[in-house]
């Protein structure tokens, strides 16, 4: 306790200190911190005594640091520094509100990541903090603004926008291709090792699901790898490991890049689509509408080869209110 108290006395004392070796004066120094000249010399010689050792060269009408007061000076000029820097950062804070987007792995590296800089200027009064969370997208521990999602969410506390349907076919890299040689038929996706998540939501549509569409089964002894999430099942189909079951909306960018490719033409299409979603008992403090149109044009349009238009035909939700 008694050290405590040495320290904070030395403490009040620090900023007249600065202010006397800034100025090199201790007259211009009372001014500064509202004190006399002759104060300021008591509080200086106050922190010599204290610490045990000169911080001043007193010269005629002129001060100037001896060797410990510019080890001081240097101490206490970054320590203030590192508490304006927080008090910016807190002031930032409280004058910006920030928006917290919640979201899955997959929809937050394929969708949002990509182009950050599209999804902040959606949001111009607030700072984005993606949270995600899987299999949905729905972080319901903490306090969520916003969700995307592909499914309904299960909870009834939220208001619901939906959005798009997903396009599902096989995808895999080149090299795979290359490799293991052209796939001609569905049911040449039996002899490949078929990459999956793990369903873990009924909206999920896995390997077993998409192979009866086409009248086959999965043979339970196929050799397959499991993650849980897809992302990871997406890395692992770039590296050539497998085929995936690519959800086209999302994987637009390595498919026009030719990282992937879709080896069939054969698709399904998802019964159930994205959507945007808030919590109903309070009313969001931004406007949605910009993020539901950016989604719309960057994700929900034609997709070559496989779709109608989907604005067209499944028609777009009214955003005029709330």
């Amino acid at each position: 306790m008694e050290t405590k108290t040495v320290y904070r006395n030395i403490q009040r004392l620090l900023p007249t200190f600065e202010a006397a070796a800034r100025n090199e004066n201790f007259t211009l120094a009372g001014e500064e911190v509202g004190l006399s000249q002759s104060s300021v010399s008591k509080q200086i010689m106050e922190l010599e005594s204290r610490l045990g050792q000169p911080l001043f060269v007193r010269a005629h009408k002129q001060i100037r640091l001896t060797p410990a007061g510019h080890r001081l000076l240097r101490a206490y000029s970054l320590a203030a520094s590192q508490v304006i820097d927080a008090l910016e950062d807190l002031l930032q804070e409280s004058s910006k509100k920030q928006i917290v987007l919640s979201t899955s792995t997959a929809n937050a590296a394929f969708m949002l990541l990509p182009r950050v800089a599209e999804v902040r200027e959606c949001f111009p009064s607030g700072e984005i903090f993606v949270v995600t969370s899987d299999p949905q997208g729905i972080e319901t521990a903490g306090q969520v603004d916003l969700v995307l999602s592909f499914g309904k969410p299960d909870f009834s506390d939220f208001k619901i926008r939906p959005l798009f349907r997903d396009i599902l076919t096989p995808v895999c890299s080149p090299e795979f291709i290359d490799r293991k040689g052209p796939l001609r038929h569905v049911g040449d996706l039996l002899r490949c090792e078929l990459l999956y998540m793990q369903a873990q939501h009924p909206s999920w549509i896995g390997w077993r699901q998409w192979l009866r569409h086409f009248s086959l089964e999965l043979p339970k002894n196929h050799q397959s790898m499991g993650f849980n999430n897809y992302y990871n099942a997406i890395q692992a189909c770039l590296a050539g490991q497998g085929v995936a079951l690519g959800w086209l909306r999302l994987l637009g960018d390595p498919l026009s890049s030719g990282q992937l490719v879709t080896p069939l033409p054969e698709f399904l299409e998802t019964e159930d689509q994205y959507h945007l979603a808030w919590p109903a008992y309070r009313r969001p403090e931004f406007a949605v509408e910009p993020f539901e149109e950016w989604l719309w044009r960057r994700y929900g349009g034609n997709i070559p080869g496989f779709t109608a238009s989907e604005c067209e035909r499944i028609g777009r939700p009214a955003t005029s209110g709330l």
